[in-house]
């Protein structure tokens, strides 16, 4: 080539002065023409120029995507693509980038929604228990009741609930409480009940394996 690529320093120049000017067609073509030295505060500015209040669809947002994903920043990269809605596609990059449950826990944190908790339980088999902990300790009450109600309407709430096996640390009784708090009795009794249930089988096995021992 008859140019020679700008470091990383300077590269984020041209792009902060882009900005300045509203250029986002030039730093798009610059982009795309590998003629900056993309980094991780070129990636951040971008992000930041976003105004997008609720999903993201300007081109600020798209750009910051690109940027993250060439520096391989996995976990922004799972970021951006919630931000635009697009939770399949953060989930199996989540899943090919192999980032684990705690990354896509983080982003229900960061991103809260009830599509993305339903297919963080439905779609990666993510324990229930962990996404109502995590829901209900950022104080996403609606969202938490929301999730309680699509999976019992498509009847997976006890499948789901069976299958879990989320640590001891899950405090199912707050769950309990926290659905009666909030006017959702139906959905309290169904906790209830398979607190129960889990109760009685766990005592069980400790008989079990007790009467094993001797």
């Amino acid at each position: 080539p008859q140019y020679s690529v700008p470091a990383a320093d300077q590269s984020f120049e041209c792009v902060s002065a882009a900005l300045m000017e509203n250029r986002l067609d030039l730093i798009a073509q610059w982009i795309a023409n590998q003629y900056l030295t993309l980094c991780r505060p070129i990636a951040d500015v971008l992000l930041s120029n976003c105004q997008c209040r609720a999903r993201c669809d300007c081109e600020s947002g798209t750009l910051a995507l690109a940027v993250f994903r060439n520096i391989k920043d996995h976990d922004m990269s799972i970021h951006c693509l919630a931000r635009q809605g697009a939770l399949y596609r953060a989930i199996h990059y989540a899943k090919t980038h192999q980032l684990g449950s705690n990354k896509l826990l983080c982003l229900l944190k960061d991103i809260p929604s009830t599509d993305l908790a339903a297919l963080l339980v439905l779609e990666e088999g993510l324990n229930i228990g962990e996404v109502l902990s995590c829901l209900q300790e950022n104080h996403n009450d609606n969202i938490f009741i929301s999730l309680l109600k699509v999976l019992d309407e498509s009847c997976d709430l006890k499948g789901v609930l069976l299958n879990d096996s989320s640590p001891e640390t899950v405090q199912w009784s707050e769950f309990v409480n926290l659905c009666v708090e909030l006017g959702e009795q139906d959905i309290a009794e169904e906790l209830q009940g398979y607190i129960m249930t889990a109760d009685a089988l766990f005592k069980a096995v400790d008989t079990l394996s007790s009467t094993a021992t001797e």
